[in-house]
């Protein structure tokens, strides 16, 4: 099943990526967005600051075509071809969490001018950082009404509460392993707490942060995304879905990134939406199979299959749509 290789603009940035049309289908046929998680993630799913094959959107573009629905998934902005396209050679400070929003939002309309795609039958799934600006998208203005919403491992509290979290986390470990000292270990959590307020009072940062916060991203020229991706509330956005509208949501007992109670209060904001909520026991973060073992990260871009718990899953809720 061949991919074609298209092109998109939006704004300034001109995207590429693949359309698939599964083979033998007649007639037009309902059609999927994809859009991929954080960081510079191509349209397979690919990370480039991780060396090999990750595949996760590739894999959902084959189980799509599998069950006769076409997709659409491209290299976001800073990856694979479509690069940083204008952004190479501006300030990127300028680039804000609402230029990933925007992109998919023509995205979309690409794919539902498409030959042979139907128009009136189309999914947004999202996996990871990519299931918040799938929310975004499908409470949009202008958004054509959507037959279904996939929500895969998905962020499902404000990015800043998140990385709050983890960087506690980090320096509580680290303090009870006598790897750092109390009263530094009290100026990051301060230091912390000073950022994300600045963050959310007025976007910006300081150009001082212990280096520590530096390395996790608190730097001035990362201040506008974070404070725009941070101002969409996962659950905020959840309420805001149309009445009725088909949502599947994944966690699993094994992902490092996405903790399955926060993926829960996310389902509960679903109310108004017709919820399917798929529970995995032995999948990481980007939905391979790996059994009993603890994830790392490493295990991304190890060549493992693909979680049958999820596949199962994805594909009965695909079958009922």
């Amino acid at each position: 099943m061949a991919d074609t290789e298209i092109t998109f603009a939006s704004g300034d940035v001109t995207l590429h990526g693949s359309l698939r049309v599964p083979d033998g289908v007649s007639g037009p046929v309902p059609a999927a967005l994809l859009l991929a998680g954080s960081g510079p993630t191509d349209r397979n799913g690919d990370s480039a600051v991780l060396p090999g094959s990750i595949g996760t959107l590739r894999f959902l573009a084959d189980t799509l075509a599998g069950a006769g629905i076409a997709s659409l998934r491209y290299d976001k902005l800073g990856s694979g071809e479509t690069g940083l396209g204008p952004y190479a050679v501006e300030d990127v400070a300028g680039l804000g969490f609402s230029v990933f929003v925007d992109a998919a939002a023509d995205a979309l309309k690409n794919l539902a001018a498409q030959p042979d795609i139907d128009a009136d039958r189309l999914l947004v799934i999202g996996h990871s950082e990519g299931a918040l600006v799938a929310m975004a998208l499908a409470v949009r203005e202008g958004t054509p009404a959507l037959v279904g919403l996939g929500l895969l491992e998905p962020l499902a509290v404000r990015l800043l509460d998140l990385l709050t979290r983890q960087i506690h986390a980090q320096v509580d470990a680290a303090l009870g392993a006598g790897q750092l000292p109390l009263e530094l270990a009290d100026e990051l959590r301060t230091a912390l707490a000073d950022a994300v307020e600045s963050l959310r009072a007025d976007a910006t940062l300081s150009d001082d942060l212990p280096d520590p916060l530096r390395m996790a991203g608190f730097v001035p020229v990362n201040a506008k995304a974070l404070a725009e991706e941070d101002a969409l509330d996962p659950r905020v956005l959840a309420a805001q879905l149309p009445a009725g509208l088909p949502v599947l949501t994944s966690c699993s007992a094994r992902d490092i990134q996405v903790d399955c109670d926060d993926v829960a209060a996310l389902d509960a904001a679903l109310g108004a939406s017709a919820l399917t909520s798929v529970r995995l026991t032995t999948a990481n973060h980007v939905l391979k199979e790996i059994g009993e073992r603890t994830s790392t990260g490493a295990d991304y871009v190890e060549d493992l299959p693909f979680s049958a718990e999820f596949t199962t899953g994805f594909k009965s809720w695909l079958a009922g749509l």
